[in-house]
Order: C-alpha cells, then sequence, then structure tokens
C-alpha cells in the first residue's frame, strides 16, 4: 500500500524549501551564496518572516533525508541491492549529473550578470548538493537492507519500542542531541556539503552537517520499514511534538539568536543552543509526520500532480528565481509585494517548465521523472 503522507511531506517540504529560498533572498548577506538579494530595507512582513524562518531553517533539509530514506525503504521491498544501485543511479545520478553540468550554472550565470562580475563556468550541484550525500546515504543503508531480510527479530525489536509514543521521540532525538553535542558546529542549520564535481569529494567536509544527513537518512529508513507502528505513534504524538517545536523555538529565539544577533552572548553557551535545537528540529520533523498522516494520507488530484512535478520545480526553482529577481527586486513595491510575486511568479514558472519536460520524453530522467 502507498504511503501518500510520505508523498505529502516531501512536496510540503520542497515548498516550503523553495519559499525558505526566496524569504532569505531579502537578507543581504545572501549575497555571499549568490542569491541576488533585494535592495530595499525589510518591511514588517516580511521581516517577520524572516525571523520565523529560522523554525523552518533548522529542519528544512533533515526532513529531506529522513523521507529520503523512507522512499529508500520502499523501493527495497521490491528490488534486491543490485537493483536498489540500479534505481538510485537512474534516479538521482542522471539528473544530478545533468543539471550540474546544464541547469545549476545558470543561476550563477544569472547572478554575476547582475551584479557585473565575472563568471565562471564550472558544473557543480550547487543547491542540488542533497543528491550526492542521498546516493552515498543510500549504498550506507545496503547492509542494513541485508540485515533486516536475514534476521527479522532485530527490527521486530524496534517496531516494539516504536509503539511507545513516547520511544520514537528519544530514538529519534537522542542521535541527534549527541551529534550537535559532539561536533557543536558554530551554525546548526549549516547542513550543506557542496561538491566541486558530482560525486567528488567535498572541498570542505561537513561533518555535522553529513552526520545529521545520514541518521535522518537511516532513521526515516527504520520508521518505514515498521510500517503503521510508526505512523500510529506520530499521529498520537503530533500535538505534543507541535507544542514542544514552538516552545523551544521561542526559547531559542529569544535567549539565544536575538542576543546573538544583537552582538551580546546568548543565554547560554553554543552547545547548549545546538543540543536544544537539535531536540526542536526532531520535534518539528515528528510533528508534521503526525499531521501529515492523520490529514494527507489519502490519494488526490494534487497530491498525485505535486508527487511528480515536485523534483523538476525545485531543479528549475532558483534560476527562474535568480530570473525574476532581475526584473521584481529593482521595482518601487513594498518588500512583502515582492515576496508575493515571487513566489506566486517562481511557482507558476516552475509548473511551466514541469509541463513542458514531461512531454519530452528523451528528457524526463534527467529532470527525475519516470522514463
Amino acid at each position: 500500500m502507498r504511503r501518500y503522507e510520505v508523498d505529502s511531506i516531501r512536496s510540503i517540504a520542497l515548498i516550503l524549501l523553495i519559499f525558505y529560498h526566496i524569504i532569505i533572498s531579502f537578507i543581504p548577506e545572501t549575497k555571499g551564496i549568490f542569491f541576488i538579494v533585494n535592495p530595499d530595507k525589510l518591511d514588517l512582513g516580511v521581516g517577520l518572516l524572516t525571523i520565523l524562518s529560522q523554525a523552518l531553517n533548522i529542519w528544512r533539509i533533515p526532513i529531506l533525508f529522513l523521507i529520503a530514506g523512507m522512499a529508500f525503504y520502499f523501493s527495497s521491498k521490491r528490488r534486491d541491492n543490485a537493483q536498489l544501485i540500479k534505481e538510485r543511479s537512474v534516479r538521482i545520478l542522471i539528473p544530478l549529473f545533468f543539471c550540474s553540468i546544464f541547469i545549476t550554472p545558470i543561476y550563477f550565470f544569472i547572478f554575476a550578470n547582475f551584479y557585473k562580475t565575472n563568471f565562471q563556468y564550472w558544473p557543480a550541484p550547487a543547491y542540488l548538493w542533497f543528491l550526492n550525500s542521498i546516493f552515498y546515504y543510500s549504498l550506507f543503508a545496503l547492509p542494513i537492507i541485508s540485515l533486516k531480510k536475514t534476521n527479522a527479530k532485530v527490527f521486530n525489536i524496534f517496531n516494539r519500542l516504536l509503539k511507545n509514543k513516547f520511544s520514537i521521540l528519544f530514538l529519534f532525538s537522542i542521535p541527534m542531541i549527541l551529534i550537535a553535542g559532539i561536533f557543536n558546529p558554530e551554525s546548526y542549520p549549516n547542513f550543506v556539503n557542496f561538491a566541486g564535481l558530482p560525486l567528488l569529494p567535498v572541498a570542505d567536509f561537513n561533518i555535522h552537517g553529513f552526520f545529521v544527513g545520514l541518521v535522518c537518512f537511516l532513521i526515516g529508513f527504520l520508521l518505514a520499514s515498521s510500517e503503521d507502528v510508526f505512523w500510529n505513534s506520530a499521529r498520537s504524538i503530533k500535538f505534543i511534538t507541535l507544542i514542544l517545536a514552538n516552545i523551544l523555538f521561542l526559547q531559542r529565539l529569544f535567549l539565544y539568536l536575538l542576543p546573538v544577533w544583537g552582538g551580546n552572548p546568548g543565554e547560554y553557551s553554543l552547545v547548549v543552543s545546538n543540543m536544544l535545537t537539535a531536540f526542536e528540529a526532531v520535534c518539528w520533523m515528528l510533528s508534521l509526520a503526525g499531521f501529515a498522516s492523520s490529514f494527507l494520507n489519502k490519494k488526490n488530484r494534487i497530491l498525485t500532480y505535486m508527487t511528480a512535478a515536485i523534483f523538476p520545480m525545485y531543479i528549475f526553482h532558483l534560476p527562474v528565481q535568480q530570473f525574476l529577481a532581475v526584473y521584481i527586486y529593482p521595482l518601487k513595491l513594498p518588500p512583502s509585494l515582492k515576496l508575493i510575486l515571487m513566489f506566486f511568479l517562481t511557482t507558476l514558472i516552475c509548473i511551466l517548465l514541469y509541463e513542458i519536460v514531461k512531454r519530452l520524453k528523451g528528457f524526463r530522467v534527467v529532470f527525475g521523472l519516470k522514463p
């Protein structure tokens, strides 16, 4: 049986990520990571969104790895390891290589042209960097698949633990908190592991980001393997995790982020902040899983459409965003109106591009669509 909540979470996560990229283009510092930025001061609406985006910032990438792990489990149910590697290569590596050569450089070209800087063509995954990681994580999960097929008793113990709704919270949060405490990153939301070229070793290895992604991927695999056990627990704990997530975000905002942004030390140390932030991220993800399972676990036309469309839309979104920013950001309009225009037009153009590529049989696979 298809888990429609997984499709829903994937679509929601990528749409939120597209929206997040538009929000941060109103922050001047993001020019340093090649975003065309809005030159005007923030108005109240956009200012509040940039603050609230800090709640999303800490789990926007981990949720992708969590869902990728779940999807990998579903693929493993009907394929052996050799078939899985072939399937991963087609669905991940082909789009990764093609887009690194032909799509992501457009993002940098538009930036360089707008700011009159030198553009040097270099094929790179850029904002598709997480595909690199998902492919590697899939390889790491292969021994777990073999173990599950030969010794299912180990997984039965895990499934029994998940029947307690609080076990799921602790089983997920403990490794995340340990990673945050051990590696103590300067910026917790920095999960990025850029590669100079697809599949080549990263230039600056982000050990915190690597292990957060790996843990989320493997936990996603294990949670999905429990079938209804996980989803039942997630539904029963969704309000608890939502309340915890909001409380943790508010304390992080007022006791740490706002003082640090103001040039003062936070009310507690960086390591404490990172560990609390890791727990907060887990709460957000489990809450989304619970609500999606409660209300979005059914087939409908919008979900069916978005399940196929969302990955190509994500591939196109940053070049489209950069293109629109060239024309919208210089306009004398309120920042809130610019943000609305950017999100609406970016989404619309990405849908139109998806409608084009899905009809090009020879190009479907390079944009992550089934042949």
